[in-house]
């Protein structure tokens, strides 16, 4: 049962980790800081 929990833990920790990636990557790719708001706020209301 804990390592059902560890596993959980750790699908939660690299979800986490892609989702940063990803935040990271609209970020540099995004003209300006309104842009790479929008895009994130986009990314929020999926």
């Amino acid at each position: 049962m804990e390592e059902d929990m560890n596993i959980g833990e750790l699908l939660k920790e690299v979800a986490e980790e892609n989702q940063t990636r990803k935040i990271l990557e609209m970020v540099e790719e995004s003209k300006d800081l309104a842009e790479a708001i929008e895009k994130i706020k986009a990314l929020l209301n999926k």
